[in-house]
């Protein structure tokens, strides 16, 4: 392969007839040298270029590697990341049960003790249901002792037979300050007249005489 300095010192040997004139043959190396060094020119920068873009291949070899690291460490903290989710997520979950079952358990535990209040309420109403039947007997029974007007006609009818009075005759009560000077005067003269003794009639009062009228009436039926 020919350098641009051999074609430029390359020399021809001159033909005996018929040979290339010289001019010709000058202008011919000028454009070969001219090409030649056009075309070391382009080889330079083709080698610039070439180690322009081997240089800038590195660099995207090394900005590849750095993105494929990113890229490996963006899903190491992607799965990270899942992962933390994944397992808060099951602790919200487990917890939500938790939380269910512990509210599910006190529902349960407050309707039995509300049964068992209502029972309760039940049974204190069955007691007291007892005992107001136990007292309404006890009442109907003190009721039923009590005198009818069948009764009261009976005794009526029966008092008419023991102690018949005349119908015709009026019947005047004495008062009770008529019955307390009768008895007074009674007293008075039948007392003793020594002033040491203390009179008899300050200790009749009306209630006594009273009393003594009805001792007095009830033993007569006693008598009967």
């Amino acid at each position: 392969m020919l350098t641009i300095d051999e074609v430029k010192n390359i020399s021809f040997r001159k033909a005996n007839l018929g040979g290339f004139r010289p001019d010709d043959v000058e202008v011919f190396i000028e454009d070969v040298v001219a090409t030649l060094e056009q075309n070391k020119k382009d080889k330079i920068e083709l080698v610039k270029k070439l180690d322009i873009l081997a240089k800038r291949i590195e660099e995207y070899r090394r900005d590849e590697e750095n993105v494929r690291g990113a890229l490996i460490n963006a899903q190491k903290v992607m799965d990270a990341t899942k992962k933390e989710a994944n397992e808060q997520a099951e602790k919200i979950v487990n917890d939500a049960k938790v939380k269910a079952h512990d509210i599910i358990v006190n529902a349960n535990a407050a309707v039995v003790e509300q049964k068992n209040n209502y029972l309760k309420l039940q049974a204190d109403a069955v007691v007291l249901r007892e005992q107001l039947l136990e007292i309404y007997k006890n009442h109907l029974a003190l009721i039923d002792e009590l005198p009818t007007v069948e009764d009261m006609s009976k005794t009526k009818n029966e008092l008419d037979r023991k102690y018949p009075v005349d119908e015709n005759a009026v019947y005047t009560p004495v008062a009770h300050s008529e019955v307390e000077k009768t008895v007074n005067e009674i007293t008075k003269e039948t007392a003793p007249k020594d002033k040491d003794v203390v009179d008899i009639t300050t200790e009749f009062s009306t209630d006594a005489v009273q009393k003594a009228a009805e001792e007095a009436v009830s033993n007569a039926q006693s008598e009967e």
